[in-house]
């Protein structure tokens, strides 16, 4: 461990572990060593090696597990609300590598719920479309969505692995979007969602319910409810204030 006579030598060490996390020497989930045995590869006290931890364990790094030890956390993507209209865009800005599976893609007709969320009749045809984004491998959103056929026509001709929904319907159909309604909320994985986002049944999820409307009439064009996982996800919102008159 590099030495620095102008730091606190609990501060040497909670960025000696730091930077061996970030590097991906200690990956996700893994086992730190033990107190004691910090203390004596480094040559310290057991209260300064506690003291770093626990600076560490605050900064989200690292997490104590009850009889088991000190484990390297998951990491979490740090959602913008507004990047939540774009998976693609927000996965790769983190400097993680996108991918996308098609997992269902079909021609369905609009149920009651559908029909008051999109405008359209009931029976009214809707293009069905599940997709799975991945970011390093690591299955991080499922995303569901439902788009009226007469108002989005032939995307069956697109590759949804390679072009995002944002793209298909602002350049590929050249929409222009007027308003996005969301709610987010907390959710578990039912049976089928976990086998689709490679998870057990019962995962604590968050739940991002989307309706689009489009800005040349004013309809919605795309209904969503999308899935992300909870040990993977954190929104944040920032909120300004008018300054009093």
């Amino acid at each position: 461990m590099p030495t620095d006579l102008h730091k606190p030598i609990y501060v040497q060490i909670q960025e000696y572990l730091a930077e061996r996390i970030l590097e991906g020497e200690l990956p996700p989930e893994a086992r730190i060593p033990s107190e004691r045995e910090l203390s004596q590869e480094l040559g310290v006290s057991r209260m300064t090696v506690r003291r770093s931890i626990t600076e560490l364990v605050n900064e989200g790094l690292l997490e104590r597990r009850h009889g088991a030890g000190t484990f390297v956390a998951k990491p979490k993507l740090n959602y913008e609300a507004t990047e939540l209209i774009d998976y693609t865009q927000a996965i790769r800005s983190r400097g993680l590598v996108d991918t996308r599976q098609l997992l269902e893609f079909s021609e369905v007709p609009t149920s009651r719920r559908l029909a008051e969320r999109l405008h359209v009749e009931i029976g009214h045809p809707l293009y069905h479309i599940v997709l799975l984004h991945l970011g390093n491998q690591v299955p991080f959103i499922l995303e569901r969505t439902f788009l009226p056929c007469e108002r989005c026509p032939d995307i069956q001709e697109y590759d949804l692995e390679k072009t995002s929904l944002y793209d298909l319907i602002t350049v590929g159909l050249h929409m222009h979007i007027a308003c996005i309604d969301q709610e987010i909320e907390a959710s578990v994985a039912t049976e089928r969602i976990a086998m689709q986002l490679r998870v057990e049944e019962g995962f604590p999820l968050l739940m991002v319910t989307r309706t689009v409307y489009r800005s040349e009439d004013g309809k919605p064009i795309q209904f969503s409810q999308d899935f992300l996982r909870g040990d993977y996800a954190r929104v944040h919102s920032s909120l300004k204030f008018p300054y009093p008159s």
